[in-house]
């Protein structure tokens, strides 16, 4: 027994040491010339459409580095620039509904990214229709799936519009000093990274006036922590709706949907907070009880529903919750996941995985 103890934890520690490693290269540079565009189009099969600019050049150098993060999926495309132009095009009919926050860049010299010419980062959403012509030297692209924030209301306000200023030159900042770090970081370090990333793009990409403090009269943000407080001390029952809040707190319908805007709605707030019980109920390894039994206490009466709702949630299963465990700082234990994921060849097939289907 002592030895298989030890055999694990030398097993749990080379793999919180492991080196993090991307999960894609892709490069074309050994093909013919006139085969070199097809090879990189194909890469982008599913994803989106690419197709040659009018009078570019015949061949096209380029190499594609893909880092799986878990939750988001960091891209850097070298591409060869100058008059090898060519167009992206968002399919009609995409399976995927990511945002993705994209970077285009002039070549710096090696090793000297803070010497990189780059445009405005943009933000941009794989479900709806993008045709853009790219003529630089390469892309760094951060893909996020589409139910990582509580609200997205700000978010499609900023599509497809350059993201200027003090916020946009910190995220283009941020992406390129995330491109220089990936390599030199350890694999359980990744998830403190996903969310010090998701913070930082909500941080650059959420107009101040829709930010939660920002954007509530100090009245309406004590009312706000009242409402938190109340629903934290009932969550357990099942007759808690956005009604009997109303009355409790003496608030119309309307006022207590605008407090919790930013934070989703009212009804995915209550959701959200019985699925972090629930979790943490199921890595309780004291709590014997079935995953049925736990759901039902916090509301899920329905387990198909439930399953759904935390996979969802959490990018697992409740049964893989309780098999892995979850870190006591809040983070899943996320690089499990990663080292079962098996046969993900493509761009495609990897922002699945990233979006948990």
């Amino acid at each position: 027994m002592y030895q298989d103890f030890a055999l694990q934890s030398f097993a749990d520690r080379k793999r919180e040491t492991a080196q993090f490693t991307h999960s894609l290269d892709f490069s074309n540079l050994s093909l013919p010339l006139p085969d070199q565009f097809e090879a990189f189009r194909f890469a982008y099969q599913d994803v989106m459409d690419v197709s040659v600019a009018p009078d570019s050049a015949q061949s096209f150098p380029a190499r594609q580095t893909v880092w799986d993060m878990g939750r988001l999926a960091f891209m850097r495309t070298r591409l060869p620039g100058g008059k090898h132009a060519h167009h992206r095009k968002h399919l009609k009919a995409c399976q995927l509904d990511h945002w993705y926050v994209s970077l285009p860049f002039f070549s710096p010299k090696p090793g000297n990214w803070h010497e990189a010419k780059t445009a405005a980062p943009q933000l941009h959403c794989l479900a709806t229709p993008l045709d853009r012509e790219i003529s630089h030297d390469g892309i760094l692209t951060l893909f996020i799936p589409y139910d990582l924030f509580a609200s997205t209301a700000s978010l499609h306000r900023m599509l497809d519009v350059e993201l200027e200023g003090g916020l946009g030159k910190l995220l283009a900042h941020y992406l390129i000093f995330l491109d220089g770090s990936l390599a030199a970081l350890q694999a359980s370090e990744i998830p403190y990274v996903v969310e010090a990333t998701r913070n930082v793009v909500a941080a650059c990409l959420g107009p101040t006036r829709d930010r939660l403090m920002e954007a509530q009269t100090p009245v309406d943000a004590t009312l706000l922590g009242r409402a938190r407080r109340m629903i934290d001390c009932r969550l357990a029952n099942p007759n808690m709706t956005s009604e009997t809040l109303c009355k409790t707190l003496g608030v119309s319908r309307s006022r207590l949907y605008r407090i919790f805007e930013p934070l989703g709605g009212v009804a995915s707030y209550i959701r959200k907070q019985r699925l972090q019980r629930a979790r943490d109920a199921l890595c309780n390894i004291e709590d014997r009880r079935s995953i049925s039994r736990i759901a039902e206490q916090w509301g899920f009466v329905d387990a198909s529903a439930f399953s759904r709702a935390f996979r969802h949630e959490f990018g697992i299963s409740p049964k893989e919750a309780r098999d892995l465990g979850w870190a006591g700082d809040g983070f899943v234990v996320a690089q499990q996941r990663r080292d079962r994921r098996e046969g993900v060849q493509t761009l495609y097939e990897l922002l699945r995985t990233v979006e948990g289907c």
